[in-house]
């Protein structure tokens, strides 16, 4: 599955500067939900799946919004984020992007993306999935 955008994420990106937001990134274990669930979700205290607790939370960097007329779309871009050392015992199936705020509460939800691969830790270093989203006109 491609990333799943919600569609909070979708009215945060029409009301706020999108390349000036503070995005980071939740890994989470076991089963990803529906996208139709997926789409309703609002704020990162919705997510009813287990959180990894061997990968903290990471900012998002490398952050960019681009207008590209030739496709009439819009690309939603940040880096790709490595882990370092991150404890054995893990198989991280999605990641989720947000907006932070002080509390989970408040944390909007941008989208969930599920990696190709399954991402299990090991003690090395994880990649995570950059972060892309690409809205375009039907």
């Amino acid at each position: 599955m491609a990333m799943t955008l919600t569609n909070r994420g979708m009215y945060v990106l029409g009301t706020d500067d999108a390349s000036a937001l503070d995005l980071r990134v939740a890994t989470f274990l076991g089963a990803v939900p529906a996208v139709a669930t997926i789409r309703d979700w609002n704020f990162l205290s919705e997510v009813s799946t287990t959180e990894s607790s061997n990968v903290a939370r990471q900012d998002v960097t490398g952050v960019t919004l681009t207008e590209q007329d030739g496709t009439d779309s819009v690309e939603w871009r940040g880096d790709a984020m490595v882990v370092n050392s991150v404890a054995a015992g893990e198989t991280l199936t999605h990641v989720v992007w947000y907006k932070f705020n002080a509390s989970d509460a408040a944390a909007e939800i941008i989208g969930v993306d599920e990696p190709a691969a399954t991402l299990v830790t090991n003690g090395g270093n994880v990649t995570l999935p950059a972060f892309s989203v690409d809205i375009s006109q039907a």
